[in-house]
C-alpha cells in the first residue's frame, strides 16, 4: 500500500489562518492589553507544574552538595588553612611595623641634645664572644660613618664606632673591657672614668679614692672630656659602693642605662661640625697618626695659651730660656721627619695645675669644635 501524499499547497492553506490569528492576538495584546489578565491567571495556574518540572535539577544539586568527595574537602580545608596563615603573618608584620615606627618616633623625640646631622641605624649582628661587647649596624662609609662616631638611643649612650666598612660599622659598647669613658656625677660634679667589665649590665669605676663622695643611685653622664662624646649624655647609675680595709680605693659598680641586649635601632650623629665623610673615614695607621698629631697640637695650643705670668711665676727667666732652647732644638730637626712635641718639666707642671687647665681648656676645646 502506498501512503497518500498531501499536497504542499493545501498545507500552506492550513497554516496561513493560524499565522494570521496569532499576529492579530499579538497586536491586540500589545495595543489594548486585553490578554494580560488572562495571562496572569494562566501563569499562576501553571506555576506548580514549572516547580515540578524543575525539581529533578534541584534535587540533584542538593544531593551532589551533600556528597562531596573527601579529596575536595581536604583541598578546601588546605586552601582555607593557607589563607588563614598568610593573614596571620600579615597581621604580625603590621604589629612589627607599628613597633618599629614607635621606636623611631621615640628616638626622634628623645630629650637628649644631638647634632642636627644624624641618622638611624639598625643592629644587624652582635658579637658572640662574651669578652667582646660589640655590635654591627647597617650604616658604613657610604653613609658617612667615621671611627669614633657617637652612638646613642633614647635612653642614653651606647658607645662609639671603632671599625668602618663600606656598608656597615662595628660599635664598641660601654660594657666592653676596652671601653673607658670620662663621666661626671650629676649630684656633686665629681669626675671619674667608667670602664666596661665584659658583662652587658655592669660597669666599674676604678681608682676611686675612698674619700670621694659617691653614693648608690648617683647618675653618671658624659663629662665632654676626651673629645669623643659630647657633655651631658646619660651613661649609668651607681649600683653599689664597697670599701675594703686592704684597698686604698673604693669598689664602685654601675649599671648602664641602655640595655644592650634589647637594642634594635640606634641613632648616630656627627659630633664635630668639621667632620665630613671625606676627611673622617681614616683607618689604620693614618688614623692613629692623625690622633697623635691632634693631641700634640692640643697640648701645644694649651702651652701657647698660658700667660707669661702662668709660665714664669716662681721661676724667673729660667723657664723662658729653657722654653726658647727647646723651641730651637725642635725647629732644628729636619722637615722630612715628623716633629715630636717637646714639653719641658716646668711646662708640664704648669699644665698639671688645675687652675690653669680649668681656665684654658674650655676655650681650646671650643676652638677645636668650631675649627
Amino acid at each position: 500500500m502506498h501512503r497518500e501524499e498531501i499536497p504542499v499547497f493545501s498545507t500552506l492553506l492550513r497554516f496561513v489562518p493560524v499565522l494570521v490569528l496569532s499576529l492579530v492576538l499579538i497586536w491586540v495584546d500589545v495595543r489594548m492589553k486585553l490578554l494580560s489578565e488572562f495571562r496572569y491567571y494562566v501563569e499562576t495556574a501553571l506555576y506548580p507544574v514549572l516547580i515540578f518540572a524543575d525539581s529533578p535539577n534541584s534535587v540533584s544539586e542538593v544531593v551532589s552538595s551533600q556528597f562531596k568527595t573527601r579529596a575536595e574537602l581536604l583541598e578546601e580545608n588546605e586552601n582555607l588553612s593557607t589563607e588563614n596563615y598568610l593573614q596571620r603573618v600579615d597581621i604580625m608584620r603590621l604589629h612589627t611595623l607599628e613597633q618599629e615606627n614607635a621606636a623611631m618616633r621615640k628616638l626622634l623625640n628623645s630629650p637628649l641634645h644631638v647634632s642636627s646631622r644624624r641618622m638611624f641605624a639598625e643592629v644587624i649582628n652582635v658579637d658572640s664572644d662574651p669578652y667582646l661587647q660589640r655590635l654591627v649596624v647597617n650604616r658604613g662609609a657610604s653613609s658617612g660613618v667615621y671611627a669614633g662616631m657617637p652612638v646613642i638611643t633614647d635612653e642614653g649612650l651606647v658607645g662609639q664606632v671603632v671599625n668602618v666598612a663600606y656598608a656597615s660599622a662595628r660599635v664598641l659598647l660601654l660594657s666592653d673591657p676596652s671601653s673607658a669613658i670620662p663621666v661626671i656625677n650629676t649630684r656633686n660634679q665629681v669626675r671619674a672614668i667608667i670602664s666596661g667589665t665584659g658583662i652587658h649590665d655592669e660597669l666599674v669605676i676604678e681608682n676611686m679614692p675612698r674619700s670621694t663622695d659617691i653614693k648608690e643611685g648617683d647618675l653618671l653622664v658624659t663629662s665632654g672630656l676626651g673629645g669623643v662624646y659630647p657633655e651631658g649624655y646619660p651613661v649609668a647609675i651607681v649600683s653599689s659602693v664597697g670599701f675594703s680595709e686592704e684597698q686604698p680605693f673604693a669598689e664602685v659598680k654601675a649599671k648602664p642605662l641602655v640595655d644592650t641586649d634589647k637594642i634594635r635601632y640606634v641613632l648616630m650623629f656627627w659630633y664635630q661640625p668639621n667632620m665630613t665623610p671625606d676627611n673622617s673615614m681614616v683607618v689604620g695607621k693614618e688614623q692613629t697618626d692623625g690622633k697623635r698629631v691632634l693631641r700634640q697640637e692640643r697640648i701645644r695650643r694649651l702651652i701657647d695659651s698660658l700667660t707669661d705670668d702662668d709660665r714664669l711665676e716662681g721661676r724667673g727667666g729660667e723657664g723662658e730660656n729653657q722654653g726658647e732652647n727647646a723651641a730651637q732644638e725642635q725647629s732644628s730637626q729636619g722637615e722630612s721627619e715628623p716633629q715630636a712635641l717637646m714639653v719641658l718639666p716646668e711646662q708640664a707642671r704648669d699644665m698639671a695645675q688645675p687652675s690653669v687647665l680649668e681656665h684654658r681648656m674650655p676655650h681650646i676645646m671650643q676652638e677645636e669644635t668650631h675649627a
